[in-house]
C-alpha cells in the first residue's frame, strides 16, 4: 500500500510563503495603515496630515446628525434589501430544486449573472429601465395606467430595486444548497397527517432551511452594507449611504483620515454581522 511521504515543515513554509506574503501585502498591510490613518487628522486649509493620535474622526461620525443619518439609512436599507431578497429567493430556490429538472444548471447560471457581470453593467441597464423616459414608465403610459412618469431614480425605491437585483443570487445559492438536503418525504409525511401547505412551510420547511437563510442573509446584508456603485448611480447622489460618504470624503474633500474612519466603522458593522451570523449558525448546529 502506497503511503504519502511526509512533507517537512521547511517545505511547507516555502510553499505557503508566497501566498502569505501576497495576503499580507495586499490585505493586512493596507488595513493596518487604514486603522492608523483613521486616528490622524487633516490640517485645516491644507492637504497635509497631523499624525498625532486623536479620536476626533470617530467623535464626528457619532455626533454629527448628517453622518448618523447616513449610517442609519445604510443599516435599514441593507436589512430591507435582505428581507426582500429572502422573500423572493425562498420560492425561487425551492422551484429550481424541485421542478427545474434538466434546466436546473441553466437557471442557476442565469441567476448568478448579476454577480458575473459586476455592478456597473446591470446598474446602467436599470437606469434605462427606471428612468422617466425608460421602458417601465413608457409601458405604463402606453397602457394608460399612469399619466406622468413614476419617480424610480434618485430615491430609495430605485436603490432598493438595484440592490435586490444585484444581490438576489447571494440568497438563492445558499437556499438551493440547503433545500437540496431536505428529504421530500418530510413534506409528504406532514401533508399526509393533515397539515396545510402553509403549516408545512412554517413548521417543517422553514426550520430546516434556517442554515441557508442565515448564510444568505449574512451575505446579502454585508454586500448591501458596502455597496457603492448601485446606490451612487441609481440614487443619483440623493440617497446618502456610508459607502458614498466615504467616497465623498476621500475623492472630493480629500480628507483621507476621516474617510478611513468611515471605512473602519463600516468594517466594524461587517464584523458585528459576521459574529452574529456565526453565533446563530453555531446555535442551529447544536440544536440539530
Amino acid at each position: 500500500m502506497n503511503q504519502t511521504p511526509d512533507i517537512s515543515p521547511t517545505t511547507t513554509a516555502l510553499l505557503v510563503a508566497p501566498a502569505a506574503v501576497l495576503m499580507f501585502g495586499v490585505f493586512v498591510l493596507p488595513f493596518l495603515f487604514l486603522v492608523v490613518l483613521s486616528f490622524w487628522s487633516q490640517v485645516p486649509g491644507s492637504l497635509s496630515l497631523d499624525t498625532s493620535f486623536t479620536l476626533a474622526n470617530y467623535v464626528r461620525i457619532f455626533t454629527d446628525s448628517y453622518y448618523l443619518g447616513g449610517l442609519w439609512t445604510t443599516l435599514w436599507l441593507s436589512g430591507f434589501v435582505t428581507l426582500v431578497c429572502l422573500l423572493l429567493a425562498l420560492p425561487l430556490a425551492r422551484w429550481i430544486v424541485l421542478h427545474a429538472g434538466r434546466a436546473k444548471g441553466l437557471l442557476i447560471g442565469i441567476s448568478i449573472l448579476p454577480l458575473i457581470c459586476g455592478a456597473l453593467l446591470p446598474t446602467l441597464g436599470l437606469v434605462n429601465l427606471l428612468s422617466p423616459l425608460g421602458f417601465i414608465n413608457g409601458a405604463l403610459k402606453s397602457m394608460g395606467l399612469i399619466q406622468s412618469s413614476l419617480p424610480l431614480l434618485g430615491n430609495i425605491t430605485g436603490v432598493t430595486i438595484g440592490l435586490v437585483q444585484a444581490f438576489l443570487p447571494l440568497m438563492v445559492l445558499p437556499l438551493i444548497n440547503t433545500i437540496e438536503r431536505i428529504p421530500h418525504d418530510y413534506e409528504m409525511a406532514a401533508m399526509s397527517l393533515g397539515a396545510s401547505p402553509l403549516v408545512v412551510w412554517r413548521r417543517v420547511l422553514l426550520p430546516l432551511m434556517l442554515p441557508g437563510i442565515v448564510a444568505g442573509s449574512l451575505l446579502v446584508f454585508c454586500a448591501a452594507l458596502t455597496a457603492f456603485v448601485t446606490p451612487q448611480i441609481l440614487g443619483q447622489g440623493k440617497v446618502v449611504t456610508f459607502a458614498s460618504l466615504a467616497y465623498q470624503q476621500a475623492a472630493m474633500v480629500l480628507d483621507w483620515p476621516f474617510a478611513s474612519a468611515l471605512g473602519i466603522v463600516m468594517l466594524m458593522f461587517l464584523a458585528l454581522a459576521g459574529v452574529l451570523g456565526a453565533l446563530i449558525s453555531r446555535r442551529l448546529a447544536r440544536a440539530s
